[in-house]
């Protein structure tokens, strides 16, 4: 009897042993599992960015073109699901619009005096060969120059991609090279090369609801003289903004000033220099 009664006691045991190992096993299966999740508006390379954040240690996420390919349990897969539902929307077509404005303000004023003292055949000439008679003269002169320059540009874009707009000029500039040595005569060399001066702008927007945030590089130049080789005067931002569709956004601004004086015997002057440079930004939706 007692031998009989020995298996009844050992095989469920051993049953109850083997169902654990089963058990404990299935979730690593079901989590080595691979899906794909298929796209329609937006790229694997697009959304790979923003969705690895959501996937855990011990799961993977990749994809190329329209196919995103997952290794992850039921509850990854459905969170992944769901973003990817939210995010694989047709890109909203967009209108941004960015004013530049430079303004450049010069002033001065001098003073100059001059004249002539005499006594009998003695004349003693100031700022000026002596004259006939005795007498004086004060000259002042003052005078203001500004300078404006402001612009609009506009480009429609979609909604995470990049855009570009610019306008402008290639200027011709000559450069001289002067080459020699102590035994030898100097050679000069003269090139002439172009340069491009132009205003526009770089931008990347991004749209959430009725908010957009921007990633912008503006440019504003111009020419500060005449002849080949005039100076180019710049003015630029690069940053990121973010704000409402349709409202003007301050993306930047500067103001630099200079100023000087002179005397001297009988003379005085001033001057004074005032440059400022301001940029704004619309995002506008197109429907």
């Amino acid at each position: 009897m007692t031998h009989a009664a020995r298996p009844v006691f050992v095989l469920p045991a051993l049953c109850a042993g083997f169902l654990s190992v089963v058990l404990a096993v299935a979730p690593v299966v079901q989590a080595e599992s691979l899906e794909t999740i298929s796209l329609h508006h937006r790229t694997a390379e697009d959304l790979l960015p923003i969705l690895q954040p959501l996937v855990p240690q011990g799961s993977a996420i990749t994809g190329t073109g329209a196919v995103l390919f997952v290794r992850a349990d039921a509850a990854t897969l459905r969170q992944l699901q769901e973003a990817v539902a939210s995010l694989d929307r047709a890109p909203r077509q967009l209108l941004i619009t960015v004013g530049q404005a430079t303004s450049a303000q010069r002033s001065g004023t001098s003073v100059r005096g001059s004249g002539t003292i005499g006594s009998g055949d003695v004349q003693v000439g100031v700022n000026r060969p002596p004259a006939t008679s005795a007498g004086g003269q004060v000259v002042v002169r003052s005078g203001t120059a500004s300078d404006d320059i402001r612009n609009v540009s506009s480009v429609q874009a979609l909604e995470g991609y990049e855009t570009y707009v610019s306008l402008g000029q290639s200027r011709p500039f000559t450069s001289t090279t002067v080459l020699g040595g102590a035994h030898y005569p100097p050679v000069v060399t003269q090139s002439t090369g172009f340069r491009d001066v132009q205003t526009g702008f770089y931008a990347t927007p991004r749209v959430n609801g009725d908010r957009v945030t921007l990633e912008i590089s503006s440019r504003q130049q111009r020419l500060t003289g005449a002849g080949r080789n005039a100076p180019v005067a710049t003015g630029s931002v690069n940053t990121t903004v973010t704000g409402r569709l349709g409202e003007w956004l301050q993306i930047g601004g500067s103001t630099d000033s200079s100023g000087g004086s002179n005397s001297g015997l009988v003379t005085w002057g001033t001057r004074a220099d005032l440059t400022q440079y301001s940029a704004w930004v619309r995002v506008d939706e197109v429907r």
